[in-house]
Parts: structure tokens; C-alpha cells; sequence
């Protein structure tokens, strides 16, 4: 197990590296993000677009950002275990912005994470996304494991796709 020091500064490097990640797709999108800098309410990023709806126009979606070194997906579904506070959070129903969780699925060595040339810049691996609006509450006491489809692949299309359905007066589940 590495020292405290080492996992605080790979921790803080999967922090960096899934906003850049997020950062790449909304901007790909045509979405404005914001990192937000304080994270009380579970939520890192507050993601924007400038289309306009059938029912709304100009939709945002929150979205909370995890990063797990564990190379690519080899489910369907991913299992990822979020403690109670974030899965409460994201599954609130009275949120009037909706809110995503964004896994970003890393290789486990660092120096993997970014393969780059003169002619790309590569990030390594992807992302998947899962909205858990209206889930249950969990009987356990400290964490909930949920499971986010492979289908769910986190890109600019997807998050494009997202927007026109917020704005459409669509659900995300």
C-alpha cells in the first residue's frame, strides 16, 4: 500500500486529470464548464450550453467527477462504491439543475494516463456517466455501489445529446 503522502498525490491527480478530461468533452461540446471551488453540495462541475429547447433554453447539468485507476471498463455494468453523503446527493429529486456522476477510468500506472506526440495528445483511458435521479435510498450505512451501463459512454455527442434532452424537458435517466 503506498504511504499517506503517495495517495494524497495520486488522489490529487485523479482530481486534475478527470477535470481535464471534462473539461476536453465540454469544450469538444461546445459547453462552457466551471469547476466549482468549493464541493459541499457534491457536485465539481457546473456544465453549460447556449441551445435552446423545446422547453428550456440554455440547460446546465452538475456533475460530480470520480477517477478510478483500474485500466479500462471489463463490465457491463461498471460497479463503482460512493459513500452515502455523494449517493444521497445525486439522487435527489428536488434539484432543480440534474446532476451526473462521471467516472473517468484510468490506467493504473500514471505515467500511462496521457500518451502524447507532435500530432495528438491522447487521454488515457474514457468515461462513462450515470445519472441516479430518483434512485432508492440504501440500506447499508456508510456506502452504496451502483452500477453505470458501458453504453454510457461520457463524449461530446453524449453530452451533447444530454443538453438537448434537459432542454427538451427530457429526463436523463
Amino acid at each position: 500500500m503506498p504511504a499517506v503522502s503517495d495517495y494524497a498525490a495520486i488522489s490529487h491527480r485523479q482530481d486534475a486529470f478527470s477535470g481535464a478530461y471534462i473539461s476536453a468533452i465540454c469544450a469538444a461540446a461546445g459547453c462552457g464548464v466551471d469547476a466549482v471551488a468549493l464541493d459541499n453540495d457534491k457536485v465539481d462541475y457546473l456544465v453549460r450550453s447556449r441551445l435552446q429547447g423545446k422547453v428550456l433554453n440554455k440547460p446546465q447539468i452538475d456533475i460530480q467527477a470520480k477517477c478510478r485507476m483500474s485500466g479500462m471498463a471489463a463490465t457491463d455494468p461498471i460497479s463503482y462504491t460512493l459513500d452515502l453523503e455523494t449517493y444521497d446527493a445525486l439522487r435527489d429529486v428536488k434539484v432543480c439543475i440534474p446532476r451526473i456522476l462521471v467516472l473517468v477510468l484510468v490506467p493504473d500506472d500514471v505515467q500511462e494516463w496521457i500518451m502524447q506526440s507532435k500530432h495528438a495528445l491522447m487521454l488515457r483511458h474514457c468515461a462513462y456517466w450515470v445519472s441516479l435521479k430518483a434512485m432508492p435510498p440504501s440500506a447499508n450505512a456508510a456506502t452504496q455501489t451502483i452500477h453505470i451501463p458501458r453504453k454510457n459512454f461520457f463524449g461530446a455527442q453524449a453530452l451533447q445529446t444530454m443538453m438537448t434532452k434537459i432542454a427538451d424537458g427530457v429526463d436523463l435517466q
